[in-house]
């Protein structure tokens, strides 16, 4: 077993102990779907007609307003693996998914060394799961980033993000990481619109290792803040230091300065994102607790950080760590309302609840 393999969830965000907040954090955060009824729609395995689309969780209804989510394989000898590993980390009954030593999704505890959140586990997914229908396909990329832009993929369906789950990919590429497109539609300060013509959604792709596949796909929701919603990454400066950039504004967690950050979010102030909760819920229920969480809401407490993402003193970035810095599957709340907007376009359908 590689050394850390909760390093992104939660051993490297280890919390700063100068950092203080007297924020609190609500126990009870809302959740659309745990209130709705069972929807009838398509089986798991049912294909989608015309389409090399099959449903990967039940209730899939074509004709719904919905998302489209297509996981693709790339890379994959045994495409059955790939099934096994996604929809066995998909997490969409909302709870974490146990990890053995081998890296593998594991039900039985006794085998388990660790655990994890879902994409389905995570807010705001976790609240929006009749939003999205989710598929899987026998399609593959010709190489792992084919299909990365917004209208790179070979489905008739509608608003369809597609994340491509590509195994040892360093044979196409070494120097290949996890990555999104570049052209998606939602860009704010402005409250986002959904387009009348293409596909608003850009693409992801996500590396996993065959020696322990489940590590890398602590990336599925961090490449796909970017590819849905255009949340930028939050770690340039804290661990490359400055890159270069000219414009320090990224909506809608990045800021040139004090100034426009409390534009942006300073309504937000000191608020946490009670995904907190719920992360520390399910890995005590999984048997692998988080630790203090006061610690932890210390470091997604919304304020003023020095040095934005860019590693330029004097711009600011919302919150020390979040999901689109570390992977910790919590957003942030700057994050998570601009992401809860953005999918509040689509009118879904009902889904059975979680759990």
């Amino acid at each position: 077993m590689p050394a850390g393999v909760l390093v992104l969830l939660v051993l490297a965000c280890s919390p700063a102990a100068n950092t203080t907040s007297s924020s609190t954090i609500d126990p009870n955060p809302s959740s659309s779907s745990t209130s709705q009824p069972p929807a009838v729609g398509m089986e798991i395995d049912d294909k989608l007609p015309g389409e090399e689309l099959w449903a990967l969780v039940p209730g899939n209804d074509p004709d719904s307003d919905r998302i489209n989510l297509v996981f693709a394989s790339w890379g994959w000898g045994d495409h059955r693996e790939f099934l096994n590993l996604v929809t066995g980390a998909l997490s969409w009954g909302g709870a974490a998914y146990l990890i053995d030593d081998g890296g593998q999704v594991t039900d039985v505890d006794s085998t388990a060394v660790g655990a994890a959140l879902g994409l389905f586990a995570i807010e705001p997914w976790r609240s929006s799961r009749g939003v999205f229908n989710v598929w899987y396909t026998d399609l593959e990329p010709e190489t792992p980033v084919s299909w990365l832009n917004s209208e790179d993929h070979p489905f008739q369906v509608d608003d369809v993000v597609v994340v491509t789950i590509a195994v040892d990919a360093e044979r196409f590429n070494p120097d290949l990481t996890s990555v999104a497109g570049q052209d998606g539609t939602f860009v704010g300060p402005g409250a986002p619109e959904r387009p009348t013509s293409g596909n608003p959604f850009s693409h992801a792709v996500v590396l996993v290792d065959s020696a322990f596949p489940t590590a890398g796909l602590v990336d599925v929701a961090h490449e796909l803040g970017h590819a849905m919603f255009n949340l930028p990454d939050e770690y340039v400066g804290e661990r490359l230091g400055f890159d270069g950039r000219e414009d320090l504004s990224s909506w809608p967690s990045c800021a040139e300065d004090a100034a426009e950050a409390e534009e942006w979010w300073g309504d937000l102030d000191g608020d946490v994102d009670p995904m907190l909760i719920v992360w520390a819920a399910e890995m005590d229920k999984a048997g692998f607790p988080i630790g203090d969480i006061g610690l932890w809401s210390e470091l997604i407490v919304v304020g003023v950080v020095d040095g934005g993402c860019y590693g330029v003193p004097g711009s600011a970035r919302a919150t020390l760590d979040s999901l689109m810095n570390t992977s910790m599957p919590v957003l942030g709340s700057v994050n998570r309302l601009w992401a809860e907007q953005v999918l509040r376009l689509w009118d879904g359908a009902d889904r059975a609840p979680l759990g």
